[in-house]
C-alpha cells in the first residue's frame, strides 16, 4: 500500500537548503532530544522570546512592511502554540532573549553592515541567545516612468524571514496572499493563521544552530510580472518586484520624444526615402549617427540612474527602420550592418555611463536587428547586462564567448499561450526544473514574465515548483516539490492530488515541452524554408491535450481529495482547483462536441454542441456574481484567485482574439439562438460569367447575368436587437453579380433605396483565389466621395509580426472603381474591375472555382452600422472569416453575352503584367545606370533555370561552368520564375545561368555584373567561382528590403576570360510569393581613364 508522508514531518524531510546551499534530509530532533551547539526558540509550546523591531524606518510604508513580516513570524510561533510578543528595539525586554529583525541598533553594534548587501540580499546570525534577520530595507527610490509598472519597496527583512520560517519553522507559503500591485504592508487585514494562501506544519521544537551565520544573495535580483506582484508569497518564491531597476528594452523614443523635438530638430530623426521621419506613423525612428542623438541617448541613462535607479534599460526602437543619410551608412565601418552598428553604439554608451555613474548597471537589448551578439568585440563594459529573448539552448549557446559581467536579464514566455487559452494549464513541474537550471548556469539575473501565470487551482505545483528552485537549482529537484507543495497544501487529500496533477501534467507535457511558445517546436521550416507554425488550430489542439478519458480520470481524482479534505483551508484550496477545473472540462466539451458536429453536422449533433456553449457561458456568468459584476472572492481568500483581477466575462468566454488565441471566431462564441433558428449549413455558390470583354461595365454585358442576393445580416453580439418588423431588415439590400474576361474580374453591386442611406455606407468585396498560399484580399468602396481601400493577408510569414495572419493595409493592389447614386441619393450603384495581375493569379477556367464574400454596411447617425452578407451562417461573428466564405463558380454557360467557350489565352501572362507595372511604379533599371558607357544587357533569351527542391545544387556543382545542362529549362531573364508555365509558383532555391563574352577592349578596366533585382537573395558564380551575393547575411537586410533592390558583383581581370564565353550562375532564394532575377542584368566596364 503506497503511504504518503505526514505534514508533521513534512517540514523536517523537505527542509529548504536555503542556508546551506546543500539538500539535507534531516529530521528535526523531537522536545525531548537535547542536542550540542542548539539554540532553541521555542518547544512544547513555550517561547521566551520576543520579535524586535527598528525605533525608526526609512518611511512608514517600509515600516508597515516590517510591522507585517513581524506579525507574520509571530503566527508561525503561535500555530505551534508559543506566545511571541512584538516590540520596539526601545521597548524590548532586556532580560529576555530577542530575535532581532531589520537594521536594528543591536544589529549595527554586532558590526552588522547591511549597506554592503544587495539586492533581496539578508543576513541571519545567531549572537549568544538573540538571533538577527536583517536585509536591505529600502524605501522605492523614485516614482516609475512606465505606466503599470510601479517601482516597490526592497524588503530585504521579509525574505530572510520567510526563508528563515520555511526552514525552521514549518511555514509554506502556496499561494499568493495579496493582490497584483499591493505590496506586504498591505497584509494588515490578513489573519495569517486562517489564510489558505499558507500551511503552518506543526514543529514541535523550533531551534537553529547556536553558531548559525549566513549571509544570502538570491539568484534572481527581479522576477517581475505584469500586473506585478509582492506578496509574502512571491518574496518566499524569488517572484521579486521591480524596486531601482528599469525593465523594458525600446529606450530612443524615451530619451528623444518626437512631441519635444519632431517640430526643433527634425534632423533627430531617421532619413527614409530622403525625407525625416519625425512625424512618420508607427514607432519613432532616429538617426543614430548625430553626435546630439548620441549625447541625448546618454543623458536619458544618466538622468535616469540620478532619479535613483540602480540599472537602466537601452535598446532600439520596436520595428527599427535604419536611417538612409551618408553619415549613417559610414558610421563605425559597418557598411549595411546595423546589427554590428547598434552594438556598437550601446557599448560606446555604457562605457560612458560607467565612467560618469560607477557602480550602476546597463541592460542592453539583443533583439532582431542585436538578436546575434556583435561581430567586432566580445568583452562588455562591467556594468553591462545582456537582455535576450529567448532561454532556450539554441538562444544562449551563440554568448557562450563573450564576457558580460553583469550577467543577462530575459522575457520569460512560459505563460504565453500558444493556442491554448491562458485560462488552461500551460506548463509542467519537469519544465520549469531544467528551465531554472539552465537559467541559474547561464548567468541570468532578473526575469519579466510575459504572461504571469494565473491558474493556482491547475497551475500551483509548477509556480511553487519554479520559484523553490531558484533557492538552489542544482540539488532541489521537482518531484520533492510536488510533494512538498501537496503534503502542505491538502493534507490527508494529497494522494489523490499527486495523482491528479501528474495526470495532468502528463497530458500537456508534450505541449510544454515542445509546442509551447519559443519552445522547440513552436515554428519550424517547411522544405521551401519558410517559416511556418506546427499547429494552427485551437480546437485541434485541445481536442488533442484534453480527451474525454483524461477528465474522466482528473474528475474523479479531484472528487475523492473533495471528499477525503479535512480541513477548512485545504477545503478552500481544493475549491480554486474545482473552479479552474470545471471551467477547462466545460471549454474541452464544446471543442469535442464541435468535433462532432464537424464530423456530423446533423441537428442532434448541433443541439447537443449549443446546449455545451450555453452551459459553459452561463458557468463563466456565475463566476463573475460578486459585486458591481466582479468576480466573486470565494471564503478565506483576501481577492479572487480565478478568475484573474481585471479579467471580465468576456475574457473568459475567449470572445476576442490575442495573441496566438485565435478563438473570437470559434464555436465557443457563436450566438447560440440564432444556431438553433437557423438552417443547417450549406455552401452558398454564385456564378462568375466567362466573357469576352468585361471591361464595359455596360448593361449588356450584366442583364444576362443572375443577381446573387446579399441578404444574410450579421447578428454581432455587441450590436442592438435587430427589429424584425422593420421593413428594412426584412428587405434584400443589395444584390451582386460577377464577370470574368482574360484580364479582369468585374463585379457590379446593386444596393437598393432605403431613406436609411448614409455616406457612411460601403461595399467590401474578398476574395482568396486557390494555391495554397491561403491569401485572401479585401477590396472597400466607400459610398462618401467613392472612397477605396484596399488589404491583403497572409502574405506576412512571420509569427512574431504583429500583422502576422490579419490583414496589411500596406498592401497596394492596381483596381478600379465606379459608381452611380439615384438622384434622390439613396440607391447606389458600384462597379469593380480588379486585373488578374493584382491577385497574381492567371485567368480562372470553365468550373474554377474561389471563396469569397461581399458584405455590404450601412451606416447611421447613432454609430451603430448595420451589415449584411452574401454568404454566412447562423454563427457568423466576423465578415472575413474564410470559414463563412461562399463558392465563386466561375463558368461560360451564363446565357446570351457570355463566352460560348474558354476565353482566348491573353497576349501576356498576368504575372508579366504585374511585373510590368512595377517596373512603371518603380522602376526596370536604376536612372544612374541607363547613363553608363559601356554597359551591355545580357541576352535575354540566353538564361536556362534549374529548381534545386532538395537542395543538392552545390553538393553537385551546379554552379561549374562545364556542369552539364541537359535537365535545365529555358527561361527569360528578365522574369519571375512563375512566368514560365513548366516551373509555376514554386519557392525554395531554383538556379538560373547564361554565358557572355567580354569584349577584348575591356582588359585592364574595371568589369562588374548589374543585377536590377533578385527576388529574395542570390549568389552569384562566374567560371565555377563565388564572386558575390546579395543576401540576409551579406547586407544585414530582410527580404522585404532585398527582394526589390539592385545590386552589383565586381569583377576581378582574373575572374574574367577574355578568350571564350564566360559562365555566369546564380543561386537564387525564394521564400515567398514570387521570386527570379525580375530586373535585367547588365554587364559594364568603367570608363579607361577611372580606372587609372
Amino acid at each position: 500500500m503506497k503511504s504518503f508522508l505526514s505534514a508533521a514531518c513534512c517540514s523536517c524531510l523537505y527542509a529548504s537548503v536555503f542556508f546551506s546551499g546543500t539538500c539535507a534530509l534531516s529530521l528535526l530532533p523531537g522536545p525531548e532530544t537535547a542536542v550540542a551547539g542548539e539554540l532553541v526558540l521555542g518547544e512544547q509550546g513555550q517561547s521566551n522570546y520576543q520579535l524586535v523591531l527598528p525605533d525608526a524606518f526609512p518611511s512608514p510604508s517600509v515600516g508597515e512592511s516590517l510591522q507585517q513580516t513581524a506579525r507574520l513570524a509571530q503566527a508561525a510561533f503561535q500555530a505551534n502554540g508559543m506566545v511571541v510578543p512584538i516590540v520596539a528595539e526601545a521597548n524590548h525586554d532586556p532580560a529576555k532573549p530577542s530575535i532581532y529583525l531589520g537594521n536594528t541598533a543591536f544589529a549595527r553594534r554586532q558590526a552588522i553592515d547591511l549597506s554592503k548587501l544587495s539586492g533581496w540580499a539578508y543576513v541571519v546570525k545567531a549572537i549568544g541567545p538573540d538571533l538577527v534577520i536583517a536585509g536591505r530595507d529600502d524605501p522605492a527610490p523614485a516614482e516609475s516612468i512606465r505606466r503599470g509598472r510601479p517601482t516597490w519597496d526592497r524588503i530585504g527583512t521579509a525574505k530572510g524571514v520567510v526563508d528563515f520560517l520555511r526552514e525552521y519553522a514549518g511555514t509554506r507559503f502556496l499561494y499568493p496572499d495579496l493582490p497584483p500591485r499591493v505590496s506586504i504592508a498591505g497584509a494588515t487585514k490578513i489573519d495569517f493563521l486562517k489564510a489558505p494562501a499558507f500551511e503552518f506544519l506543526p514543529v514541535p521544537k523550533i531551534a537553529v544552530p547556536d553558531d548559525l551565520n549566513v549571509e544570502k544573495t538570491p539568484l534572481l535580483e527581479f522576477q517581475t510580472m505584469y500586473p506585478p506582484r509582492g506578496s509574502f508569497f512571491d518574496i518566499a518564491n524569488n517572484n521579486f518586484p521591480l524596486v531601482d531597476s528599469i525593465f523594458g528594452g525600446h529606450t530612443y523614443e524615451r530619451a528623444i520624444p518626437r512631441e519635444t523635438y519632431a517640430e526643433t530638430h527634425p534632423e533627430y530623426f531617421a532619413l527614409i526615402g530622403g525625407e525625416r521621419t519625425a512625424k512618420a506613423a508607427g514607432n519613432a525612428q532616429y538617426c543614430i549617427s548625430n553626435p546630439a542623438v548620441q549625447e541625448l541617448f546618454f543623458q536619458d541613462l544618466v538622468d535616469t540612474i540620478d532619479r535613483g535607479f540602480q540599472g537602466v534599460d537601452l535598446g532600439q526602437p520596436d520595428g527599427f527602420r535604419p536611417c538612409q543619410c551618408a553619415e549613417c551608412a559610414k558610421l563605425y565601418d559597418t557598411g549595411n550592418d546595423w546589427g554590428e552598428k547598434l552594438w556598437i553604439l550601446h557599448r560606446n554608451l555604457a562605457e560612458r555611463v560607467e565612467k560618469a555613474r560607477p557602480g550602476n548597471q546597463v541592460t542592453m537589448m539583443s533583439y532582431i536587428q542585436t538578436a546575434l551578439p556583435p561581430k567586432t568585440f566580445k568583452t562588455f563594459p562591467k556594468n553591462t547586462r545582456i537582455l535576450l529573448t529567448g532561454t532556450n539552448e539554441e538562444d544562449i549557446a551563440p554568448w557562450r564567448d563573450y564576457e558580460v559581467p553583469a550577467g543577462f536579464s530575459s522575457y520569460l514566455y512560459n505563460w504565453c499561450p500558444n493556442l491554448v487559452s491562458r485560462y488552461t494549464p500551460m506548463r509542467t513541474p519537469l519544465y520549469v526544473e531544467s528551465q531554472t537550471q539552465r537559467l541559474t548556469r547561464n548567468h541570468f539575473r532578473s526575469i519579466y514574465r510575459d504572461g504571469a501565470g494565473n491558474l493556482f487551482g491547475l497551475e500551483g505545483p509548477v509556480y511553487y515548483t519554479m520559484g523553490r528552485m531558484f533557492d538552489d537549482p542544482e540539488n532541489l529537484q521537482a518531484k520533492v516539490l510536488l510533494h512538498e507543495f501537496c503534503g502542505a497544501a491538502f493534507g490527508k487529500a494529497a494522494s489523490p492530488m499527486l495523482e491528479f496533477y501528474g495526470q495532468l501534467y502528463h497530458g500537456i507535457e508534450l505541449y510544454s515541452e515542445y509546442l509551447a511558445t519559443r519552445s522547440p517546436a513552436w515554428t519550424y521550416h517547411n522544405i521551401y524554408g519558410q517559416r511556418r507554425k506546427h499547429l494552427s488550430d485551437p480546437f485541434q489542439l485541445l481536442g488533442f491535450l484534453y480527451p474525454p478519458g483524461l477528465l474522466a480520470s482528473l474528475e474523479k481524482q479531484l472528487g475523492q481529495a473533495e471528499q477525503i479534505a479535512d480541513t477548512e483551508k485545504v477545503r478552500q484550496r481544493l475549491a480554486v482547483v474545482r473552479r479552474e477545473f470545471d471551467y477547462l472540462q466545460a471549454l474541452a466539451r464544446v471543442v469535442h462536441l464541435h468535433h462532432a458536429y464537424q464530423i456530423q453536422p446533423d441537428r442532434v449533433s448541433r443541439d447537443r454542441l449549443l446546449d455545451a456553449i450555453d452551459d459553459r457561458n452561463a458557468l463563466v456568468e456565475a463566476l463573475f456574481s460578486g459585486p458591481r459584476g466582479g468576480a466573486k472572492v470565494s471564503d478565506g481568500w483576501t481577492f479572487p484567485l480565478f478568475p484573474p483581477l481585471g479579467h471580465n466575462a468576456d475574457h473568459l468566454r475567449l470572445a476576442h482574439d490575442g495573441y496566438q488565441e485565435p478563438y473570437a471566431n470559434t464555436a465557443l462564441n457563436w450566438d447560440t439562438q440564432a444556431m438553433r433558428a437557423a438552417p443547417l449549413p450549406g455552401a452558398n455558390r454564385m456564378t462568375a460569367s466567362l466573357v469576352a470583354d468585361a471591361a464595359s461595365q455596360a448593361a449588356a454585358l450584366w442583364e444576362p447575368i443572375a443577381a446573387t442576393p446579399v441578404g444574410q445580416r450579421l447578428r454581432e453580439w455587441r450590436s442592438r436587437p435587430i427589429d424584425e418588423t422593420d421593413a428594412s431588415a426584412a428587405a434584400v439590400p443589395a444584390t451582386v453579380r460577377m464577370a470574368a474576361d482574360a484580364t479582369r474580374l468585374a463585379i457590379r453591386v446593386e444596393i437598393a433605396g432605403t431613406e436609411k442611406a448614409s455616406p457612411d455606407d460601403r461595399i467590401d468585396l474578398y476574395l482568396a483565389p486557390p494555391g495554397g498560399k491561403e491569401i485572401t484580399y479585401q477590396f472597400t468602396l466607400r459610398r462618401q466621395e467613392d472612397s477605396r481601400q484596399e488589404a491583403a493577408r497572409g502574405f506576412n510569414s512571420d509569427p512574431l509580426d504583429p500583422r502576422f495572419g490579419r490583414f496589411d493595409p500596406d498592401w497596394n493592389g492596381d483596381w478600379t472603381a465606379a459608381s452611380q447614386q439615384s438622384d434622390n441619393k439613396q440607391s447606389w450603384t458600384a462597379d469593380l474591375s480588379i486585373p488578374w495581375k493584382t491577385l497574381g493569379v492567371e485567368q480562372p477556367t470553365d468550373g474554377a472555382f474561389w471563396r469569397g464574400n461581399v458584405v455590404v454596411t450601412r451606416g447611421d447617425a447613432a454609430g451603430k452600422p448595420e451589415r449584411w452578407l452574401w454568404s454566412a451562417s447562423g454563427s457568423t461573428r466576423i465578415v472575413d472569416d474564410v470559414n463563412d466564405f461562399g463558392e465563386i463558380v466561375f463558368t461560360a454557360s451564363a446565357g446570351k453575352g457570355a463566352s460560348s467557350r474558354k476565353p482566348a489565352a491573353p497576349s501576356k501572362l498576368p504575372l508579366t503584367e504585374l511585373r510590368e507595372s512595377l517596373y512603371a511604379s518603380s522602376f526596370e533599371l536604376p536612372k544612374a545606370w541607363k547613363a553608363l558607357k559601356d554597359a551591355q544587357p545580357l541576352p535575354a533569351a540566353d538564361w536556362l533555370f534549374r529548381a534545386d527542391p532538395l537542395e543538392i545544387g552545390l553538393r553537385e556543382g551546379w554552379e561549374k561552368a562545364d556542369a552539364g545542362t541537359a535537365e535545365w529549362l529555358k527561361m527569360p531573364v528578365p522574369s519571375f520564375w512563375a512566368e514560365t508555365e513548366a516551373v509555376g509558383k514554386y519557392v525554395g532555391y531554383g538556379w538560373q545561368r547564361t554565358a557572355f563574352t567580354a569584349p577584348p577592349a575591356w582588359k585592364g578596366r574595371r568589369v562588374r555584373l548589374l543585377f536590377g533585382a533578385a527576388d529574395e537573395q542570390a549568389w552569384v558564380y562566374l567560371n565555377g567561382r563565388l564572386v558575390g551575393q546579395h543576401t540576409r547575411e551579406s547586407e544585414q537586410k530582410t527580404i522585404n528590403e532585398l527582394w526589390e533592390e539592385p545590386f552589383t558583383v565586381e569583377l576581378t581581370e582574373s575572374q574574367l576570360d577574355f578568350s571564350q564565353p564566360n559562365v555566369l550562375t546564380v543561386r537564387v532564394h525564394n521564400s515567398l510569393a514570387n521570386g527570379g532575377l525580375w530586373r535585367p542584368v547588365l554587364l559594364q566596364a568603367t570608363a579607361a581613364e577611372a580606372s587609372r
